[in-house]
């Protein structure tokens, strides 16, 4: 009998810990489920984090994908960087120097948009609409090289899907 008078409290405790939870997704939820975000699910995973759940508006939310940018760009970059210690043939070599730039104007790009969004937020969609097609020039100069690396290929992908995800949410808030 002791162990179920001990069960109700922490069942109630728990139950109220999930409500206290959903409530701070509001915001994730309203924002992820806007129809300028392409993919939802994603969204939502994105955002399932301390900083995400603890976000007051939209702005912190924007910055939270942007954190989330540099944080991919720079361990892209990381990568690069050791791959050029290694002999490389020319075309993989001008590939990486192609990456090499692409991923520091990225993380550049990234640093400036939560800033720039609480001045200026026409501003701040245009610059990281600016991601996309600097990714687009590694990605091209990769199959140039004909260098298919999963991690480089990977972080190529990260990076592009933060930018576009802080371009889908600066859209609208102008």
């Amino acid at each position: 009998m002791a162990s179920q008078t001990h069960f109700i409290p922490i069942f109630t405790i728990l139950v109220l810990s999930l409500n206290m939870v959903s409530g701070d997704h509001r915001l994730v939820d309203v924002v992820c489920n806007d129809p300028t975000i392409e993919d939802h699910e994603k969204c939502l995973t994105t955002f399932h984090i301390p900083q995400g759940i603890a976000a007051n508006n939209v702005n912190q939310l924007v910055e939270v994908a942007m954190n989330e940018g540099v944080a991919s760009g720079q361990k892209t970059l990381n990568l690069i960087q050791e791959m050029k210690k290694k002999p490389n043939n020319r075309m993989v070599e001008a590939a990486l120097q192609v990456c090499e730039r692409t991923h520091k104007y990225s993380i550049d790009e990234f640093k400036l948009i939560g800033p720039e969004l609480n001045e200026d937020s026409m501003s701040a969609n245009y610059d990281v609409a600016l991601i996309n097609p600097e990714i687009q020039n590694c990605v091209n100069a990769l199959k140039v090289a004909r260098l298919n690396v999963p991690e480089l290929v990977e972080g190529n992908r990260a990076v592009d899907y933060y930018a576009t995800l802080g371009y889908e949410m600066t859209l609208n808030m102008s």
